[in-house]
């Protein structure tokens, strides 16, 4: 889901097991949305050391293999993060999907298709903290702790009802829509953290999104819906790769939106947000509730049937209701956006999102740059690039001979170190990451959401139809 709304979002992908987890508990799948503040999700770069996989020309890789590059692999049980760590955990609430172990090079995403770039592996002098834990996309065990309604919750309720006048609703159907609301306890403890912190591990994220089957369907889906593709890239400039990776690892191509009733879960949480969590968001969630509201009476949607995740993230793309008020688009030319039931509107509207949160046409995701032997000064953590390159060339970074698929204008733009932390083996992948990247943080606080989206759609784009 976009994070400005999408405070909670966790990327999506079922196991035979977990399929059924999905389909029946609901999922949080990365969420696009815009608010939580940044800083709320940086990163603790890891330990430095030396370079085991420095890198070579593109394609090929120099140093011993390690984890944290390219490979594939099936797993698909996830890990949860509660409150995100930009390197590695995802949205508090949002599903975290493992990685595959691989060899020396890791794929990018470009308008003109995908390209292998070098990255650097680095042992970590000391272990970076655990990130925290959240509901995985296959809704694992909520934290055995007792919830329940707040006592003011009617109170609340009252007011929120009056309030909803200055948005031109009816503060009497309001309230009457609240009444048929219904507190669920399972809503209200996927947003704790996790009784014990998973270990944050790269490789094993990134397996799960960058995995055979989901490079089948990616393809299956983008030969379907390939028309529709072709005029978003054209108008918007983003790739249809990246489009097709993110409904891949929000919602599996559409195939696990979330069964939980988005009124129950957003009442929920807006009302009767746990006090055991260690961050209150409920005002958060009492603006996405308003904003679901006054959706449903724009779009003419049923306020009491529509579903999506246990945050309230709705359709193929997972936007927020806030979000979807923003960013969403009619694609399919019906004057109606439909996430759900129209691919055409979710493929725009994920379009639209990026280009208004920074993507740059005809750049790539990460660039071709060989970075100096200790690349850990270089990492600030952050969601916005900062570094120019002429600061990283004097820190010793190298352009790496590239093929001429992409222009040279990228040497203009701000960029960014990120950190690929491997708490198993203690060793950290770096890459160069172009505003492109930084855009689909926008879209889920995570260089391991971010990174997985680009790997996976230079896969795609090895495959295209």
């Amino acid at each position: 889901m976009p994070f400005s709304d999408r405070l909670y979002r966790p990327a999506l992908l079922p196991s035979r097991t977990a399929w059924v987890l999905c389909l029946t508990a609901g999922v949080l799948a990365g969420c696009a949305s815009t608010e939580p503040a940044a800083g709320d999700m940086m990163s603790t770069p890891a330990g430095g050391g030396t370079v085991v996989a420095a890198g070579g020309a593109p394609g090929t890789a120099t140093g011993s293999p390690g984890p944290g590059t390219a490979g594939n692999g099936a797993a698909i049980s996830g890990g949860t993060a509660a409150g995100s760590t930009a390197s590695g955990g995802t949205a508090a609430g949002s599903t975290a999907y493992g990685s595959a172990d691989g060899v020396g090079t890791a794929g990018t995403a470009t308008s003109g298709g995908a390209t292998s770039l070098p990255v650097a592996v680095t042992p970590s002098a000391s272990s970076a903290p655990s990130a925290p834990s959240a509901p995985s996309a296959s809704t694992p065990p909520a934290p055995a702790v007792e919830v329940a309604p707040s006592p003011n919750e009617g109170n609340a309720k009252a007011a929120f009802a009056a309030d909803m006048a200055q948005r031109g609703l009816d503060p009497a159907d309001v309230a009457a829509i609240l009444k048929q609301a219904r507190f669920s306890a399972t809503v209200a403890k996927l947003v704790l953290p996790a009784a014990t912190p998973s270990v944050r591990s790269w490789p094993r994220y990134r397996t799960r999104f960058v995995e055979p089957r989901r490079i089948k369907e990616g393809v299956d889906f983008w030969a379907k819906h390939g028309p529709m593709l072709a005029r978003t890239e054209a108008k918007y400039g983003v790739p249809a790769s990246i489009i097709v990776s993110i409904i891949g690892v929000e919602t599996f191509y559409g195939r696990v939106t979330g069964n939980f009733r988005v009124l129950d879960a957003l009442s929920t949480l807006a009302f009767d947000y746990p006090p055991q969590a260690p961050t209150d968001r409920s005002p958060f969630f009492r603006e996405q509730l308003a904003q679901f509201l006054v959706l449903c009476k724009e779009s003419g949607l049923d306020p009491l049937s529509l579903q999506g995740s246990y945050a309230g993230a709705i359709g193929l793309p997972q936007f927020m209701p806030g979000s979807q008020r923003r960013f969403a688009v009619d694609g399919d030319g019906d004057g109606k956006i439909n996430l759900l039931a129209s691919p055409d509107d979710a493929i725009a509207s994920v379009a639209n999102f990026l280009i208004e949160h920074g993507w740059k046409p005809g750049q790539p995701v990460f660039l071709p740059v060989r970075l100096p032997a200790d690349p850990k000064p270089l990492v600030d953590g952050g969601l916005v690039p900062t570094l120019t390159w002429p600061q990283l060339n004097a820190a010793g970074a190298r352009i790496i001979n590239t093929d001429g698929t992409w222009s040279g204008a990228w040497t203009d733009w701000k960029m960014g170190v990120i950190d690929l932390y491997d708490g198993p083996t203690d060793t950290t992948e770096y890459r160069v990451a172009a505003p492109n990247f930084f855009a689909i943080t926008q879209y889920n606080r995570s260089y391991f959401y971010a990174t997985s989206v680009a790997d996976l759609a230079a896969e795609l784009e090895k495959k295209k139809p």
